[in-house]
């Protein structure tokens, strides 16, 4: 028997082709070949699978679902009435997203979560039961054999509390400290710019060593936007900071953090990306949204128009969980379009913001949701990915090293 499966299906879409791809080729890894017509199905010798609203007596019947068939959005879909395929494209498309009320979104338009379980990748659970029944009837078929893999990610908001301000800035900062008569900050802040202690920020020597020594890959999103109230990086045209970008390049992967006033603007977007191309010398591929401002459609097709091709923004502020239903990376569909696109989504599991401020987490409590999460993960074999930033790991945020270093076990 060929290691390819036949599918038959009585209509062709687009959704119908981008939930098969993922499901065959991209999760299970073998060929497959779609069919529209009952006799050919019923003659073909092959391994087959029919998804339509017929049933064959003595073979594998997926329903499929109106969703699928469909082009435009409704306004309303019963999550719980979906099968298997249909449940798969509904995570993955971000449906909800396109259809949940005002109250389910924050005041930076992010969304919060609805009343679906983000627990557990489901998506993928989902895939590995049909797997099981094709592997059951089939048991010749082989599956392509999925890999646990890790990636620590870091957004960049500060590179430095109190190094390579203005002379403005510095001045303000030690002024505001004596006003409110924070003599603790303003003595470190004196002792970090006389070169006696390290800026609490640069955490950059303590993230190579460990992710060298674990041997984990590495990405670093740079905020390069200009100053504002969500944005108050260092100045994209500072030196220091440009060497340090590169620095880190000989050893991380360097990808944008698109400003939060970007999100609504086009040009600053690509701007930014220009900045990051031309400090960093290479093609800019890879993206993460400052504040996880990810709204759609227009976040994605954005970052489409300027060459990204992998975003990172997949995941929750103020939650943990599984955003999209999954830890496999995906090509994303566009709705709007009804069109599969070139942009792959890697979702993350969990970022320090969210333990620390939004679930108010004690460091032990959050190693143990951060283990439990990674356990998810490795039960599929999928892509563990979080979120920290550099600047979060010293100060009032010390103890959270622990949180941090508990990710490489």
């Amino acid at each position: 028997m060929s290691n390819y499966i036949v599918i038959f299906i009585e209509k062709r879409t687009n959704r119908i082709d981008y939930i098969i791809d993922f499901i065959f080729k991209d999760f299970f890894g073998i060929a497959y070949k779609i069919i529209t017509d009952r006799n050919e199905f019923i003659e073909c010798k092959s391994a087959k699978i029919n998804l339509s609203h017929l049933v064959f007596d003595d073979e594998i019947n997926f329903n499929i679902d109106d969703i699928l068939l469909e082009n435009d959005i409704k306004e309303v879909i019963n999550y719980d009435d979906l099968n298997e395929f249909g449940k798969c494209f509904f995570w993955l498309s971000r449906y909800e997203e396109y259809i949940e009320k005002p109250h389910l979104f924050d005041k930076h338009n992010r969304f919060l979560g609805s009343s679906l379980d983000y627990s557990s990748p489901i998506v993928d659970l989902i895939c590995l039961a049909i797997q099981q029944k094709i592997k059951a009837k089939y048991p010749d078929i082989i599956f392509k054999e999925r890999h646990f893999e890790q990636i620590n990610t870091h957004d960049v908001d500060y590179a430095w509390k109190y190094l390579y301000h203005s002379p403005k800035i510095k001045i303000g900062s030690l002024i505001k400290k004596l006003i409110k008569g924070d003599l603790k900050a303003f003595k470190q802040q004196v002792n970090v710019l006389l070169g006696k202690e390290k800026d609490p920020y640069d955490t950059f020597e303590y993230l190579e060593e460990l992710a060298k020594r674990k041997q984990i890959k590495t990405i670093f999103f740079w905020l390069l936007g200009d100053y504002s109230t969500f944005d108050k990086n260092h100045s994209w045209k500072n030196k220091q900071q440009q060497k340090l970008i590169a620095t880190l390049s000989k050893w991380a992967t360097i990808g944008i953090h698109p400003s939060y006033n970007s999100n609504e603007n086009l040009d600053l977007l690509t701007t930014e990306i220009n900045r990051l191309e031309m400090i960093s010398e290479v093609e800019i591929k890879k993206s993460r949204q400052h504040f996880i401002k990810l709204h759609f459609p227009q976040t994605y097709q954005q970052l489409l128009i300027n060459g990204i091709e992998e975003d990172y923004t997949m995941g929750f502020a103020n939650r943990i969980g599984f955003r999209a239903g999954t830890c496999t990376p995906f090509k994303w569909f566009d709705l709007s379009t009804n069109q599969q696109t070139l942009l792959t989504i890697y979702p993350f599991v969990a970022m320090d913001v969210s333990l620390k401020n939004y679930l108010q987490l004690s460091p032990m409590e959050a190693i143990k949701e951060v283990s439990r999460l990674k356990h998810e993960v490795k039960k599929v074999n999928g892509t563990f990915i979080t979120l920290f930033h550099q600047s979060n790991l010293t100060e009032n945020w010390s103890n959270w090293k622990k949180v941090y270093e508990s990710i490489f076990d």
